[in-house]
């Protein structure tokens, strides 16, 4: 589903890191780690075509990233970025909003699937009447991690999906993903969090 061969990223004369190679086949479930600074996210952001390689190739599900490609290839990408902040006052239009891109076109949404996700994430229903100032950061990520799962990507890429939750949270995050992986999605995420990091099938260390 994912190649990524001796890729290697460089800012002005600056390389934050080379050489990296990482195969990730259908349905698993692989974790990004590494300190601070040593270019995880900006991994997540090559893959989607954001940031340039400056050496070596990504392929994502046998389509090779090039400039001609990469919107082609953010087709078959689920992604949820740290700390995203939508243009939105409630959490219902939140929701909604993802499925109105048109990189998600042919995409339904169905509030059905999306309480489903709630339950699973020990989510209320009442949070869809909510302003976003209401909600806990915790809250807004679990919420995040259903609206990605429900886009029905094949590659699902999310960037510290557990940094505001608490434990019981955490743990409910961490099922999702894997019971997302058992029905098929290939899941590649970055985290600093050592349990949900232990609950992933594998994990690719970035060095500094």
């Amino acid at each position: 589903m994912l190649r990524i061969e001796n890729l290697g990223i460089q800012f002005g004369q600056t390389e934050l890191f080379s050489h990296i190679d990482l195969h990730v086949k259908k349905g698993e479930l692989v974790c990004l780690t590494g300190p601070s600074g040593c270019g995880k996210t900006t991994l997540l952001k090559a893959i989607m075509g954001f940031v340039p390689p400056h050496t070596g190739t990504i392929s994502v599900n046998g389509i090779t990233l090039s400039p001609r490609t990469a919107y082609h290839i953010r087709h078959q990408v689920a992604w949820m970025p740290q700390g995203l902040s939508l243009p939105c006052e409630r959490v219902r239009e939140m929701v909604h909003l993802p499925f109105g891109l048109k990189v998600n076109r042919g995409v339904s949404f169905s509030e059905t699937t999306l309480l489903d996700h709630f339950n699973t994430l020990g989510l209320e229903k009442g949070l869809l009447d909510k302003r976003l100032h209401e909600i806990s950061g915790g809250q807004r990520q679990r919420i995040l991690l259903a609206i990605t799962a429900m886009q029905e990507k094949p590659l699902v890429i999310i960037d510290e999906p557990t940094s505001a939750l608490d434990h019981a949270s955490t743990e409910k995050a961490l099922q999702f993903v894997q019971q997302l992986a058992a029905k098929g999605k290939t899941i590649l995420a970055v985290s600093h969090d050592p349990r949900f990091i232990e609950g992933c099938g594998r994990q690719y260390k970035i060095s500094d």
